[in-house]
């Protein structure tokens, strides 16, 4: 194997591939990042830490076809050092050894290539397609609402639901709901109930259609059968292990809103006032009561010797006064997922029941259960 790399280009993709290979020593060989260089069909990088894989496609000039293991940290740190503008990467024996066109020369130990597992092409022939800024703007509305120590259980993904052109995503972790939904091209038929995609799955995919190669008019294809969930975008193929185990029926947890008038807020006043107001709460008692009432809305925050915090926005609002108390990262981290000029409605609840709250531009719903006062 011996190809001729520009290494500005080629670490931004080996870079995202590195970022799957595993770091633990459950697998010596998994710890390199896999590339096999053919000149009919160009270059190849391969990564897995067994949950996780990703094949990513690299322009390079090839020389000679062949496969080799790339030694992830090593080879980062030549990427990212060197002053060369080209750099010549090649397999002899049991090393890469990599020239430049001036005065580096580097030789870096590897294993054989031969352990490593193939990662095969999408191939799938029934599947979802959606623009990729679309599915990464669902993605973040999601992510953050999944539940963080059970990252291998239901609750620790986001689940997918995709009938026809409809897609939902959605996370919760039990004391909050976020759902997205949208729409996309559904090819030979592809449905999807309750398929849950691992989180970390699709913080690797949102990394990958930021690469500088996506275009901004770029699709991703979407397929998630048996026990994998597969994504495709471009030259960018992303593989993983589905969860399983029973998801809640998510629908059945969204409060019922058609007879209520709900108050609009924008994003932005809102999510500052928030944490102005969180100023002074505690790791004790991080509640902070919201007040709606006659033309304003009243933030307060409290903590054993942490002080007091007062915080009022302007509001239309005319009805009875109310008070919620909410943990303030619950409604920060939905009002961080949109942008600073979208407008909110919270629909109030009759009691300490869950919250619903939309966001303007449709399709998106959070779901969030107050704290007791």
């Amino acid at each position: 194997m011996k190809i001729h790399i520009n290494p500005k280009d080629f670490s931004s993709k080996f870079r995202l591939a590195a970022s799957v290979a595993t770091s633990r020593d459950i697998k010596p060989v998994l710890q390199n990042v896999k590339i096999e260089a053919d000149k009919k069909t160009g270059v190849v990088l391969q990564a897995t830490d067994i949950e996780v894989a990703i094949r990513v496609h690299v322009d390079c000039d090839v020389v000679k076809n062949g496969t080799a293991l790339l030694p992830k940290e090593r080879l980062l740190k030549v990427l990212d050092l060197t002053r060369e503008e080209t750099l010549t990467l090649e397999f002899i024996e049991d090393k890469i050894v990599i020239n430049g066109e001036d005065k580096e020369h580097y030789a870096l130990d590897t294993m054989f290539p031969d352990e490593f597992p193939d990662i095969e092409e999408f191939k799938e022939i029934a599947y979802h397609m959606i623009p990729a800024k679309t599915l990464q703007t669902m993605i973040d509305r999601t992510i953050f609402a999944v539940d963080p120590d059970n990252v291998k259980y239901a609750l620790g993904g986001v689940c997918f639901d995709m009938t026809g052109q409809n897609i939902s995503i959605v996370a919760t972790d039990g004391k909050r709901l976020a759902w997205q939904e949208s729409t996309g091209d559904c090819i030979n038929n592809h449905t999807v109930e309750m398929g849950i995609a691992s989180a970390r799955t699709l913080q690797l995919l949102n990394k990958a259609l930021d690469d500088k190669s996506i275009g901004e008019d770029a699709d991703v294809k979407m397929a998630i059968t048996g026990t994998m969930v597969r994504f495709q975008c471009q030259d960018i193929t992303l593989f993983s292990r589905r969860i399983e185990g029973r998801y809640p029926k998510w629908r059945n947890i969204i409060p019922e809103t058609e007879n209520q008038t709900p108050v609009n807020v924008e994003c932005d006043p809102l999510l500052s006032a928030i944490m102005q107001a969180q100023v002074t709460t505690s790791d004790h008692d991080p509640g902070v009561n919201l007040t709606f009432e006659k033309g304003k809305l009243t933030l307060q925050g409290e903590g054993k010797e942490r002080g007091n915090s007062k915080i009022e926005v302007p509001l239309v609002f005319s009805d009875t006064p109310k008070t919620l108390k909410f943990d303030p990262k619950f409604l920060t981290d939905f009002l961080k997922a949109l942008d600073a000029h979208a407008k909110v409605s919270i629909y109030l609840p009759p009691d300490n029941d869950p919250t619903k709250i939309t966001a303007d531009d449709g399709g998106y719903v959070y779901v969030v259960m107050p704290m007791s006062s």
